[in-house]
């Protein structure tokens, strides 16, 4: 394992180099297979992680790395505060890339064959590497969506795919382009709200009235382990702005004799369904 890990930091060393210099030197890029849609609100790029030894909630309340949308605008997870227990919202910020930038990715994602595709995986790393997550990378065009996954991404191995290669090149990229330019907080259009049976910190108290106006749970769709997920519009977070990871919510219903619900709040990304499709 230190073998594979000290060739994945050489690699990834190697990797950032190359593409600093593919960003700032790339031009427009002409005869790519992919394309960007006309509407700029949609959705063009996607990165997320699946899967891994993790708790249900935590798993839930796991949102996109990354997504880029047709006029160049980046959103993606921002600085995280040092402090137990943490907020409850994620940040997450907007950012504009260039039309250079925007190029390399479009070259990247031809690079890994994404138009060609519908949804494809590599999950090679498997035969060694135990309860790491799946990432995954989704691109739209006018055919619909193709993705491509990866088990274990990072961990090197002989049967490594060009597409592969190219996945950790774009994951490379994605991460320099979220540190350029000026950003923004990320103004949603839909934000999900995922409630399940609490989990106390005895040393954290925090115990408040159920926020919503929705009570009766009968339209929330049902996720594994009694979760259940409905979704609101962006006004909602003003509810949750002070609340914590540890915040625990009392049920709606005064005459019920239940635990109180632990909320996972976060704002939806473009592309995203309402829910988690687990």
């Amino acid at each position: 394992m230190v073998n594979h890990l000290t060739g994945m930091k050489r690699k990834s060393f190697a990797l950032l180099t190359a593409a600093t210099l593919a960003i700032s030197a790339c031009g427009t890029g002409g005869g790519s297979g992919a394309e960007v849609p006309a509407d700029p609100d949609a959705p063009v790029l996607q990165i997320r992680s699946e899967g891994g030894f993790l708790p249900v909630g935590l798993v839930l309340a796991r949102g996109p790395r990354y997504t880029l949308l047709a006029d160049a605008r980046l959103i993606h997870q921002g600085p995280v505060i040092a402090i137990y227990p943490g907020p409850l919202l994620p940040n997450y910020l907007e950012s504009q890339i260039n039309e250079d930038q925007m190029s390399t990715v479009v070259e990247l994602i031809d690079r890994i064959g994404l138009p060609d595709m519908e949804h494809e995986i590599d999950d090679s790393a498997a035969r060694f590497v135990a309860d790491a997550t799946t990432e995954v990378v989704t691109y739209w065009d006018s055919k619909g969506e193709h993705s491509y996954s990866v088990y274990a991404l990072g961990i090197e191995s002989d049967s490594s795919s060009p597409s592969t290669d190219a996945f950790t090149d774009l994951l490379v990229v994605m991460d320099q382009l979220a540190t350029l330019g000026n950003t923004v907080t990320y103004q949603p259009e839909r934000v999900q709200v995922i409630a399940g049976v609490g989990f106390a910190n005895p040393d954290f108290s925090d115990v408040r009235d159920w926020p919503l106006d929705n009570t009766d749970f009968s339209d929330w769709e049902i996720l594994p382990n009694e979760w259940m997920c409905t979704t609101y519009g962006p006004e909602v977070l003003d509810t949750f702005a002070d609340a914590t990871q540890s915040t625990q919510w009392t049920h709606p219903d005064p005459m019920m004799d239940a635990p109180a619900f632990t909320l996972l709040v976060r704002p939806l990304h473009p592309g995203e369904p309402d829910c988690p499709g687990l």
